[in-house]
């Protein structure tokens, strides 16, 4: 049988394991939002409702607003374009500051290449 420190060690690794899995699961939209600094050019990962789309079709260009209880922040799809409504997870880089036919997006997420 284990002694009790060794349980007590292996439930603490169970749970640091358990935790280190949930914190891809997404972010909150508002911190990637209030701090773009810290986040720029970082991996990040964004759960949320698709809530506005803009495209340019002649460009094939296009870009969703996504949605969680804390905010909204434009997202550039890899390979997808994501329907309002939506529910999406997007996994990309944080970049500050983008400009499309004359109009500023401010903070957005570059999704990478879509998991098959």
């Amino acid at each position: 049988m284990l002694s009790s420190a060794k349980k007590i060690a292996h439930a603490a690794l169970m749970l640091a394991l358990v935790l280190s899995a949930c914190a891809g699961a997404g972010m909150k939209i508002r911190d990637l939002s209030d701090n773009p600094e810290k986040y720029h050019d970082r991996p990040v990962v964004v759960k949320g409702k698709v809530v506005s789309t803009f495209a340019i079709p002649l460009l094939s260009q296009s870009l969703v607003k996504v949605a969680d209880e804390t905010g909204e922040i434009w997202v550039k799809p890899q390979g997808r374009v994501p329907f309002e409504g939506e529910k999406i997870t997007v996994r990309g880089k944080l970049k500050i500051g983008l400009t499309l036919a004359n109009r500023n997006f401010g903070v957005i997420v570059y999704e990478d290449e879509v998991r098959k």
